[in-house]
């Protein structure tokens, strides 16, 4: 089965209809025959989508409607709602109870099915990042915590039309309705590259009928540029569309299809559907980054941490092997650091790491790796760099953490210094990073036993 699909009407003959054509197109269908019936099996099947008659005696599908979306075991199920032709009242307050979208009597084999398809490939989207950020939580990566609510007055919508005349019909009909910047872009202006950040919430695409490209270039050239890949796309079609112009559209990367002729009330309440379920859909990405880089982050320092190091190095000893180049490999290590925790205290201590840590990343390059290497020590790597190179770098790092003294909250001023041990990689005779690693470690070895507060070079690593 290609998906489950929960199907609820109180009319035995709608739902055998219904039933006959998503089981023809492989989906396993699950009735109910009631509002009541339909929230015990919501939450009891796990259905991917949920197509529901709007009018019901007893609780009604727009009464469920909202109450699934208020339970969070249900709430990512999109639901489907299916309403009398010209039912106006039925489909504005179905979309305002959270319904996906309203279907209409009798209804469309084709435009039933590139729905079913279109809201199963969203939600199985939604549930692997779903899946992904509650792995990353189970393994201690992130924590959960509700994401703040993002203010409507921040939606931000694009109209992209080659005709302006109709950019700024929409644009006037929906600016009452919608606290949104509304804006009016030509297909060639809204694939134009742009700067990070300069993304909208919610795309509304619109064919010309005189010039510009139609729906067909248009949607797949928007789900392939950064700045819309990820925004919910709002097909507007013309009046009197054939079903078979809406199941393109969607299968095509639109979200959901309107017609042209929708009243503003009806398209506003879908843009904000479609924007809520983006931004949930944007929050759940970010937990799911946020897990990943604390995978790779030491969280006191904000540096690269040990297991993230020894992948990179290995790509830059992979490098190095194959261009012939040289890197260094700097161990730096706080001198005499457990004294500063016994006389000052461990957030003294703390303070005194992340400021370090702060310094050396200001004084590399860009192309140059840093890592918190475990307690007091870290690593630093430096591609395609000669023995001259590393050792000038490593004596400014040295310095820039000698010459100025620190001052933990609280505290008086203390001075800090670093041993440095540093080993070249790659060249003619290249060892492994595991040999050149213990190569720097008997450099810092050598720089303490010295006296401390120097850099030392290795011999040879191999």
């Amino acid at each position: 089965m290609s998906g489950r699909v929960l199907l609820v009407a109180d009319l035995a003959t709608n739902r055998i209809a219904l039933k006959a054509k998503l089981s023809h197109a492989c989906y396993e269908v699950i009735q109910a025959a009631g509002g009541v019936e339909a929230m015990v099996a919501a939450r009891r099947e796990s259905p991917d989508v949920i197509v529901m008659d709007a009018r019901m005696p007893g609780i009604d599908g727009i009464a469920c409607c909202a109450q699934l979306g208020a339970d969070p075991a249900t709430r990512s199920v999109p639901v489907v709602l299916v309403a009398a032709s010209g039912d106006r009242a039925a489909a504005l307050q179905g979309l305002a109870a959270g319904a996906e979208d309203i279907l209409h009597h009798p209804i469309d084999e084709a435009a039933l099915l590139a729905r079913m398809r279109n809201l199963m490939r969203e939600k199985a989207m939604r549930d692997e990042l779903a899946m992904r950020s509650q792995t990353c939580r189970a393994l201690g990566l992130a924590e959960e915590a509700a994401a703040p609510p993002i203010p409507e007055a921040a939606m931000r919508v694009e109209v992209i039309c080659a005709d302006p005349r109709v950019c700024q019909a929409v644009r006037r009909a929906l600016a009452p309705q919608l606290p949104a910047r509304i804006d009016c872009l030509t297909p060639r202006r809204a694939l134009e590259s742009r700067p990070e950040g300069d993304a909208p919430d919610l795309v509304i695409a619109v064919p010309s009928a005189t010039a510009g490209p139609d729906l067909a270039h248009m949607l797949p050239d928007l789900r392939s540029r950064p700045a819309t890949r990820n925004a919910a796309i709002l097909a507007l079609l013309p009046d009197g569309h054939t079903s078979a112009a809406a199941a393109a559209a969607l299968d095509l990367g639109a979200n959901a299809c309107s017609s042209a002729d929708a009243d503003a009330e009806e398209l506003a309440l879908r843009v904000q559907g479609l924007v809520r379920r983006k931004r949930d859909t944007d929050r759940l990405r970010a937990s799911l980054a946020d897990g990943l880089r604390l995978a790779v982050t030491d969280p006191l320092t904000g540096l690269y941490n040990r297991r993230y190091a020894q992948h990179h190095l290995n790509r830059i000893a992979m490098r190095a092997a194959a261009t012939g180049g040289r890197y260094a490999l700097m161990l730096l290590d706080v001198d005499r650091f457990k004294s500063v925790n016994d006389r000052f205290g461990h957030a003294a201590g703390d303070a005194v790491l992340a400021e370090v840590a702060g310094r050396l990343r200001d004084n590399l390059r860009g192309i140059d790796l840093l890592s918190r290497h475990g307690g007091e020590e870290f690593l630093a790597a430096l591609p395609d760099t000669t023995a001259e190179e590393a050792r000038t770098a490593a004596e400014r790092m040295r310095r820039i953490v000698a010459e100025t003294p620190f001052q933990p909250p609280g505290h008086r001023p203390l001075s800090v210094t670093l041993s440095v041990g540093v080993a070249m990689g790659g060249g003619d005779h290249p060892a492994s990073v595991a040999e050149v690693l213990r190569a720097a470690d008997r450099a810092l070895y050598e720089s303490k036993n010295a006296g401390r507060n120097l850099v030392c070079f290795a011999r040879a690593a191999a």
